[in-house]
């Protein structure tokens, strides 16, 4: 799942890569548990699991609610496979199945964090020759590549995941793991560099504001708890170096298409300068900290105040921001009480009208995939340079908790952000105890705050649960009873 999965695309590109990836998904996932299931039954004559953590219950309470949801639906022919883009019961089982059974029987690796960046590289190599213009594996039909997106086809594509926002939400899972892992294993993981450079210059290209909103909350957030000492405080600032070189290539790099082709050009821009002047003084003080060390308690107040600075520094910024287009533009308008529909590509439009729909049932939702039966949302818009009036229909509210609101309803939600909540919870009490926890938590929290924006379907999430599982298995086999 962590080196095949993503990299699967099926025979025929994007033209069928949603169906490609479920075949592979379903029939992996199936065999793997029945597997598992027929060894355990073999070995042991009875199933020898551990007893299920708090965790666990709150996940199977979600799932027993989807099921009533999907038991009371009056669209009972589409929940198992949904009437969305596969996102049913089906789905949801095998997810779940996917948590449990990595949390009972599987145990945290290093191995698994390399073959996760392993296959994100390849992932990012192939977006980044997309973006050159080149169409690598034939993803692209005939002669499109990355550059027709909203003049041939209403959506981006990017990478072998397809969408580019389930895209950046592969990276929102896979760049925290490596960063944090990079800070906190016992012994520098120096390849982990790489992985980290490379996938930070594609989320930042892919201009994927949720993922890099995403990102930057899970650094203010996660920084007080995982920089306890002054080795890790000597990796974050190496990492925090490689991102600003990142975001700098990223946002320097200016690549277009024309007549005679795609054209790259090296801009600098006051922003570059910003931030090749942040990557100098990183350097600088990576330098004078080289034999430093500080006490753990003194780093927290430290770098909370700082998390404090930067979140009352980005929304002042943002309420005074003088642009008049962009993600940032858009925050300030909302702070400012002035909210339009188009904000985030039409997200506000699709959450007001699927908000619209959970008075209809509010504990159970209209049933598990239902939410394109219901919602009546579409977008059109004429391009002129190719004569060509590009239409879709909306069958994700784009926000995957809004998303289980009003398709399973209230009790699978409180349950379900329950289960978030206690996650990251146990993992802030035993940082210090595992080399895994920190990793683990900051990428699920990077993927969870995501996709408050995202998707949330099936091309990345079962992903997101086996981590998910392992998380759990990290705490259970450090025994710390008090908390798990």
């Amino acid at each position: 799942m962590l080196l095949f999965f993503p990299l699967f695309t099926g025979f025929r590109g994007y033209s069928d890569v949603t169906l490609s990836k479920y075949l592979f998904f379903v029939s992996v996932t199936a065999l793997w548990l029945i597997a598992l299931l027929v060894i355990e039954v073999i070995r042991r004559a009875e199933l020898g699991v551990n007893k299920l953590t708090l965790v666990g219950v709150l996940i199977l309470i979600y799932f027993v609610f989807c099921c009533i949801s999907a038991i009371f639906s009056s669209f009972r022919a589409s929940v198992l496979l949904g009437e969305g883009r596969f996102d049913g019961l089906i789905t949801t089982f095998l997810c779940v199945g996917i948590f449990f059974c990595v949390s009972q029987f599987a145990h945290p690796k290093k191995a698994y964090i390399y073959t996760a960046c392993l296959a994100v590289s390849l992932n990012c190599i192939v977006a980044v020759l997309q973006i050159l213009g080149y169409n690598p594996l034939h993803l692209f039909p005939g002669t499109y590549n990355f550059y027709d997106a909203g003049m041939e086809f209403s959506s981006t594509f990017l990478g072998t995941i397809g969408n580019a926002d389930l895209f950046s939400a592969y990276i929102c899972l896979i760049l925290p793991l490596a960063s944090i892992y990079y800070i906190s294993a016992k012994r520098r993981p120096l390849a982990l560099m790489y992985f980290v450079l490379l996938t930070a210059f594609c989320l930042f290209k892919s201009g994927v504001a949720g993922g890099l909103l995403a990102l930057a909350v899970t650094a203010v957030v996660a920084s007080p708890f995982i920089i306890t000492n002054g080795e890790r405080l000597r990796r974050a600032l190496e990492i925090a170096f490689l991102l600003s070189i990142s975001a700098f290539l990223a946002f320097s790099i200016k690549i277009t298409e024309g007549a005679s082709g795609v054209t790259v050009n090296f801009l600098l821009s006051r922003f570059s300068e910003v931030l090749i002047i942040a990557a100098v003084l990183l350097v600088l003080l990576r330098l004078i900290l080289n034999k430093s060390d500080f006490a753990q308690t003194t780093l927290k107040i430290i770098f909370a105040g700082l998390a404090t600075v930067a979140i009352v520094s980005g929304l002042l910024t943002a309420y005074y921001w003088k642009g008049s287009e962009g993600s940032i533009y858009e925050l300030s308008q909302i702070l400012h009480g002035n909210i339009k529909d188009s904000f985030g590509s039409s997200r506000i439009l699709i959450w007001r009208k699927s908000l619209k729909l959970v008075p209809e049932s509010l504990l159970l939702g209209g049933g598990p995939g239902t939410l394109a039966l219901r919602l009546d949302v579409s977008f059109s818009r004429f391009v002129a340079e190719t004569g060509k009036t590009l239409s879709s229909s909306v069958d994700n509210t784009h926000n995957y908790y809004l998303g289980i609101l009003v398709n399973t309803g209230l009790l699978s939600l409180v349950a379900y952000i329950a289960a978030q909540g206690i996650s990251l919870f146990k993992a802030v009490k035993a940082v210090k105890l595992s080399e895994f926890c920190g990793a683990l938590a900051c990428c699920l929290l990077c993927y969870w705050v995501q996709d408050f924006f995202g998707l949330g379907l099936f091309l990345v999430s079962p992903l997101m649960w086996l981590f998910w599982g392992l998380l759990v298995s990290s705490l259970r086999r450090k025994a710390i009873d008090s908390i798990v």
